[in-house]
């Protein structure tokens, strides 16, 4: 996955959000790359959820269905101020493939002009590992996610580069719930 810090930055700063959102995103987009993290849009938007709502933000965390151009999917994303968030679009399950570059605050990270990208529309229906996702607290979620000793609560930590106290997380985090847009 090819990203530009630069451009992610820059687009950052010109809608008025501080530094420091840039620095999450982009250490997380260096977490996807390192990991190759294909796939992973439900974790990823789960995982920035909590780093933006940490430093003050208000994120809402969503899934739906996703259509561009004639590619039709489920998907997961996060929206500050009614803008797109959505990393995971250029690492989908299709090998990798990307549907798009990042797209930050509704921009498109790589071409830097309004992503093409439909966000919760009316599809096919979500399908049963969407459903699935839905069926479980966020907590457990966090708390399950294969393939780290500490859930997606380490994966947060590796971002912060330092430990946290994943029971008061959980405490802080026991209501939140993904709504679904379509």
């Amino acid at each position: 996955m090819n990203y530009n810090k630069a451009q992610i930055e820059e687009i950052i700063s010109s809608n008025g959000y501080e530094r420091e959102m840039s620095q999450i995103i982009i250490n997380l987009l260096d977490y996807m790359n390192k990991k190759q993290w294909c796939g992973a849009c439900h974790a990823c938007s789960s995982v920035l959820y909590v780093l933006l709502s940490e430093i003050g933000y208000k994120p809402k965390l969503y899934v739906g269905e996703v259509k561009e151009k004639n590619y039709l999917f489920d998907h997961s994303w996060i929206e500050i101020d009614n803008k797109v968030i959505d990393l995971a679009i250029s690492m989908t399950l299709e090998n990798g493939m990307a549907v798009s570059a990042p797209v930050i605050l509704d921009i498109n990270s790589e071409t830097k002009e309004k992503t093409t990208i439909e966000y919760g529309i009316k599809g096919q229906g979500l399908d049963d590992e969407t459903l699935f996702l839905l069926s479980l607290t966020f907590n457990d979620y966090m708390k399950f996610f294969p393939d780290t000793d500490r859930g997606l609560w380490g994966i947060i930590e590796e971002i912060l580069g330092r430990q946290i106290n994943i029971e008061e997380f959980e405490r802080k985090y026991y209501n939140t719930q993904r709504q679904i847009k379509m």
